[in-house]
């Protein structure tokens, strides 16, 4: 299966996130070191070797994915509800890029989840609103912005990146290589996870919303995380979908 790659070479051949993503860095500038970099060629492990492998329970590997069951892990009356969380220790909560590379199998009223950022703040979020429509929230959903035309399609792969930089009130997020969504935050927006008892051990990553309990059912095959805000080129390079992904 074609895959996100990272890029941690010499400039020679920095030539993309490979394997999903074709991507030829700006003239005038080198993409940027992942913070974090997984690929899910049947473990959880962090390319970069900078971060912990994702902790997985009840979860698959297909197709050189992560396959996630659906299955809420708190739920009392399953027993084989999912866990699949990963940390990133050197996040800066007020500038970051994540892209994702995901197939959806199946939607439902609490199978809507795409990625949450932190389990006790869910200080970032991205999933797929009543509508169908990708959805970014911050602070534990308080704020939430709904794409309108960024459809979320079951059985179909798809890309997302979104930078997020507070310090200059923007969240951009680029679906399948095209700018969809350039956000204005409040002049005095705050996460809350940073004057929270949270801020130093809630930097993880989840395909689980704890919050209301909402989950990704389908695969997962290309997660990336930087360290700063990438510029809207190299946002269009990790967001282009090369379409399905061969078997």
């Amino acid at each position: 299966m074609l895959k996100i790659s990272t890029i941690l070479r010499p400039a020679a051949v920095l030539l993309g996130l490979c394997m999903s993503l074709e991507i030829c860095p700006a003239a005038d500038r080198v993409m940027p070191a992942p913070l974090a970099q997984f690929r899910f060629n049947g473990d959880g492990k962090d390319e970069t070797k900078a971060n912990p492998a994702f902790e997985l329970k009840n979860t698959q590997f297909k197709d050189n994915a992560l396959y996630l069951n659906g299955k809420y892990e708190h739920n009392s009356s399953t027993k084989d509800g999912y866990h699949a969380v990963c940390m990133t220790p050197k996040l800066d909560y007020t500038k970051f890029t994540v892209a994702l590379r995901f197939k959806p199998e199946e939607f439902g009223s609490d199978q809507n989840n795409l990625l949450t950022g932190g389990k006790s703040c869910r200080w970032f979020g991205m999933n797929r609103s009543a509508a169908g429509n990708l959805t970014i929230t911050l602070n534990n959903q308080r704020f939430t912005h709904e794409i309108k035309g960024a459809a979320i399609e079951k059985g179909k792969w798809t890309v997302v990146a979104c930078g997020v930089d507070l310090s200059a009130h923007k969240v951009v997020v680029y679906l399948n290589g095209k700018e969809s969504a350039d956000i204005d935050l409040p002049k005095d927006f705050k996460l809350d996870v940073l004057d929270s008892r949270f801020k130093d051990t809630d930097k993880n990553w989840s395909f689980t919303n704890y919050s209301i309990g909402s989950v990704f059912h389908g695969l997962v095959d290309g997660l990336v995380i930087y360290g700063e805000m990438l510029s809207p080129e190299e946002l269009a390079q990790v967001s282009q979908s090369q379409g399905e992904s061969p078997k």
